[in-house]
């Protein structure tokens, strides 16, 4: 079950916002910044056997990895797409089906589809590491969790949004 994370360390949704350094180096990074790569299939540092859910509005997903509470920092593989203003987090194989059903998340599965991804150490603006995974050890969230972190953090803003 997902818990509300309220700490005073900054969390995911710090990162909603770019800085204007970062945001310029990102949306004026070369095309060797990213690549286009079939679902499934190593890349990178991550090896075969992953599907990803893209979350959108960016905000809702970063508010579910803080609900979550997954750390920043602990090589768990998260994109953003600013330019569609979406999160895309990596989850195993077989595993993205929970969060399919929830309007706007999609589950881009093996040998469906192609994700453009991040190469190198930041990516671009429409493929952006948030949290880059360490070579060979890629940890994925698990999509249950995720997908109870999603609606709990939807619970909170509806809420927050009734109280302002």
């Amino acid at each position: 079950m997902a818990k509300s994370q309220n700490t005073a360390q900054p969390g995911w949704a710090a990162l909603l916002d770019l800085d204007a350094d970062t945001y310029e180096r990102l949306r004026y990074a070369g095309r060797s910044a990213t690549d286009l790569v079939a679902v499934g299939q190593a890349w990178d540092t991550v090896s075969e056997g992953w599907e990803a859910l893209a979350i959108a509005p960016l905000a809702r997903g970063l508010a579910a990895l803080d609900c979550l509470g997954v750390p920043l920092d602990a090589g768990f593989p998260v994109i953003a797409d600013h330019s569609r203003s979406e999160l895309i987090v990596l989850v195993e194989a077989g595993a993205a089906g929970p969060l399919g059903e929830l309007q706007g998340v999609r589950a881009l599965r093996a040998g469906t589809t192609f994700l453009l991804v991040p190469f190198g150490p930041q990516g671009a603006y429409h493929a952006a590491w948030l949290s880059r995974p360490t070579a060979g050890m890629a940890r994925y969230v698990d999509p249950a969790a995720l997908r109870d972190a999603v609606l709990v953090a939807e619970a909170e803003r509806a809420e927050h949004s009734r109280a302002c």
